[in-house]
């Protein structure tokens, strides 16, 4: 792989050359979390909420984290080393209990491993705003995955089994349902409908990540018209005005067809478009720059 320079405990290294220890409870359990959230031109956008989501999770787990470390100039000197300060990029910090026994209890752990890691944006996301992009359907299972869910943890073979899954059917993302036809949420994102101008969405009680993204576009949308956060079914998405998606990286997502099927007549939604339009507005408005310079 192509090296790049890392966060590691502290030091910045060569991915090459950073190494964890074989006993890493995160490595031997997935006994993990981890957060991204997008960089503006070397800035972090929902820094804040990012890390709160993290600490939250963290003292579920009883691992140890500080929120309050300079977590924002370490992202702006990791995108620097990386030339990435120029333009947008997704940084994911991941933490774990760090070593410890190889039993199920952790027992004594080491101290926490935290990695900081910096990638590009997917080049085809400004084309996939523009034309929409197309789900795939999945089905999972209600039980312990349920309060997993709501952990942004390394527990994430789901996830790689579902996108791996919407690939396979020449789709961006997999949507997670039920056997009842409840739909929950993307494997890395949230999903919302459109429809007779209402916005809707399955609500976060229901076993659902609480992405910051999705609270930030549920803020603007209720300034816009009405907001009912009820149990989606398929049936909900058959009949959508308008499909799109949220996350950190991807913003807000149109989503055009499901399958095979288009969604409405396959062309991207005006409140979708608004809501996009709003929420760069509100990056741009934190961030003290121009809309304009937020890039693609």
């Amino acid at each position: 792989m192509k090296s790049s320079i890392c966060f590691l405990n502290g030091r910045y290294l060569d991915t090459n050359d950073a190494t964890v220890s074989a006993l890493d409870r995160g490595f031997l359990f997935g006994e993990g979390l981890f957060e991204t959230w997008r960089t503006y031109k070397g800035q972090p956008f929902g820094l804040r909420e990012h890390l709160r989501r993290m600490a939250k999770s963290a003292r579920a787990l009883g691992i140890p984290f500080d929120p309050q470390e300079p977590w924002h100039a370490r992202t702006r000197r990791l995108t620097r080393a990386n030339d990435m300060a120029a333009g947008s990029a997704a940084v994911r910090l991941t933490i774990t209990r760090g070593s410890g026994p190889v039993s199920l209890i952790p027992g004594r752990a080491g101290k926490p491993t935290r990695l900081m890691l910096v990638r590009p944006l997917d080049p085809k996301l400004p084309e996939a705003r523009m034309r929409g992009v197309s789900i795939h359907l999945m089905r999972c299972g209600r039980g312990v995955q349920d309060e997993i869910r709501q952990i942004k943890s390394l527990n994430y073979l789901p996830a790689i089994i579902g996108k791996q899954r919407a690939s396979a059917h020449g789709c961006f993302e997999a949507v997670y349902h039920l056997d009842d036809g409840t739909v929950l949420e993307g494997t890395t994102s949230n999903l919302f409908v459109v429809k007779r101008g209402t916005l809707v969405t399955t609500p976060v009680a229901e076993g659902l990540l609480p992405g910051i993204t999705r609270a930030m576009v549920l803020a603007l949308a209720r300034r816009l018209g009405p907001v009912d956060e009820r149990p989606l079914q398929i049936a909900d998405l058959n009949s959508a005005d308008e499909v799109f998606l949220t996350s950190s990286s991807i913003e807000v997502l149109p989503v055009t067809r499901i399958g095979r099927r288009a969604v409405a007549a396959g062309r991207v939604g005006e409140l979708t478009q608004e809501l996009e339009r709003r929420y760069r507005k509100r990056v741009a408005r934190s961030l003290g720059m121009p809309v304009g310079d937020l890039g693609d």
